[in-house]
């Protein structure tokens, strides 16, 4: 069996509008619930498709194991079905988890005459990088039923009941507003999963720094972009994860980029002067994170030439630099760690 346990390239749900399309079956395994210490996120999930291969994860250990033997069931033929976990903590260790807690887990068959309209939806949301949130009703139907729900847009799918279908979207604009999963037993027995868009991170410089970086941030969840002039070192064949590798200067890229308030930029190119131009067209958007990699002299003397240009000590205050969290690092793929890292802690609110 083989796994890719990233699915952040392609996205999760636009594989189940691939397989829906082709006429394929596959089985969704979504975590429902959990306290304590499991290794799960909002945004696990694992699909299993007909040839063995999976996408994605649920925590690996036991629980991933049990998962995946009700997948293959669920794609015999077999109903859905809710798997719960009580683990203590030594139990946890014996049975290959990292940590111990409880969950539960919906694995549930994906058929191409099945919610094609509602994945359909989903995955569409996560092309165009708009927010959705899928909603999954788990009673009283043996198979669970599927809705989509969009800001300002009618749900995709029904319940076949108004009042229900009112219910379950004034529930999941509220959980929209929280970001984060959630699950029901009242009103309606559902889970409530938002899909929001992948932050993306703008890599500027494609050098030695930029291909642990690239591959890290793709890892972790990120959207990668990569900039460089050039062509030799901008391609796909050195940075094949990429969403986009652009090959244009520092001013035509920001031209052409949308940088957003969810965007990540980071400056790992060959020279002071590009970093220095980097940090000037960065600090007039509304990027939520700006690092730029040197030594503190560097960093100083690039920072003083920005601020005879007219940038204020509140702007200047949004770089991260040097670029980082400290971990003594000292080879390319320590550092592009480093780097990484530190976007993870901006994105958990932990700056």
């Amino acid at each position: 069996m083989s796994f890719d346990a990233s699915t952040s390239s392609g996205g999760l749900f636009a594989e189940i509008a691939r397989l829906q399309r082709a006429g394929q079956r596959a089985a969704l395994v979504t975590p429902l619930w959990s306290s304590g210490s499991v290794p799960l996120s909002g945004e696990s999930k694992l699909l299993l498709r007909e040839d063995g291969s999976a996408l994605g994860t649920v925590g690996g250990g036991a629980l991933e194991a049990r998962a995946l033997a009700a997948a293959k069931s669920v794609l015999a033929g077999a109903e859905a079905q809710v798997l719960e976990f009580e683990l203590a903590q030594d139990e946890a260790a014996e049975s290959g988890m990292i940590c111990g807690g409880r969950c539960a887990l919906l694995v549930e068959a994906v058929v191409p005459d099945r919610h094609a309209e509602v994945f359909a939806a989903v995955a569409e949301a996560e092309r165009s990088r708009d927010t959705a949130l899928l909603i999954t009703v788990l009673e009283p139907e043996a198979q669970p039923r599927k809705l989509a729900f969009s800001p300002g847009r009618a749900l995709t799918g029904t319940t076949g009941n108004g009042g229900t279908d009112a219910t379950l979207a004034e529930i999941a604009q509220a959980c929209l507003a929280s970001e984060r999963p959630r699950y029901a037993a009242e009103p309606i027995r559902a889970h409530y999963d938002p899909i929001l868009p992948h932050p993306v991170a703008f890599i500027f410089g494609a050098g030695h720094i930029a291909v642990p970086v690239a591959h890290l941030a793709d890892l972790v969840g990120f959207r990668v972009v990569v900039v460089d002039d050039r062509a030799e070192f901008a391609n796909r064949d050195r940075f094949p994860r990429a969403q986009e590798v652009v090959a244009a200067g520092v001013d035509e890229a920001f031209r052409r980029l949308s940088i957003e308030e969810d965007s990540y930029i980071v400056a790992v190119t060959r020279g002071h002067a590009l970093d220095e131009e980097v940090m000037a067209e960065a600090l007039r958007t509304p990027a939520r994170y700006i690092g730029m990699i040197g030594s503190r002299r560097k960093v100083t003397a690039v920072t003083e030439r920005l601020r005879k240009r007219g940038f204020t000590e509140e702007a200047l205050g949004r770089i991260h630099a040097p670029i980082g969290i400290d971990i003594d690092a000292e080879t390319v793929k320590e550092i592009g760690v480093s780097i990484v890292a530190e976007m993870i802690a901006v994105r958990r609110r932990r700056s």
